[in-house]
């Protein structure tokens, strides 16, 4: 009985695992609330990069053909007066990146009259 039990719960967490894995490759919006999604999809530039507005959320597309995987981490709801500020030390916080080899960039849309700020990391399959 328990070896069907140990079966059973480790075919359960593979196919989990595989599951959470086939959806890094569609687009798909997720908080740092939906832990297992945070720790396994989420870069580790982006979870230390500094919170400066009150909303945001993350991405991750994969790219299957070049192996390339681009996240973001995307603030919403910014007032106008706010951006500028929160852009240079969004780039204050990249440039001082300690890993040299990391590549990250930002990009500001307004939307309605507020902003929104994303924070993109590139990643290639070499650079794991």
């Amino acid at each position: 009985m328990k070896k069907y039990f140990l079966v059973l719960t480790f075919s359960a967490l593979a196919i989990l695992y595989c599951v959470l894995m086939t959806r890094s490759f569609m687009d798909e919006e997720y908080t740092q609330r939906d832990f297992l999604q945070y720790y396994l999809l989420t870069p580790e530039p982006l979870r230390q990069a500094p919170r400066l507005a009150s909303h945001w959320y993350f991405t991750r597309h994969a790219d299957e053909g070049s192996g390339l995987q681009i996240s973001t981490l995307t603030f919403t709801d910014i007032e106008g007066d706010k951006i500028q500020s929160i852009a240079e030390k969004l780039n204050a916080y990249i440039n001082s990146y300690p890993d040299r080899r990391v590549q990250m960039g930002i990009a500001v849309e307004e939307r309605k009259g507020k902003y929104e700020l994303r924070i993109t990391h590139y990643e290639s399959g070499e650079d794991k």
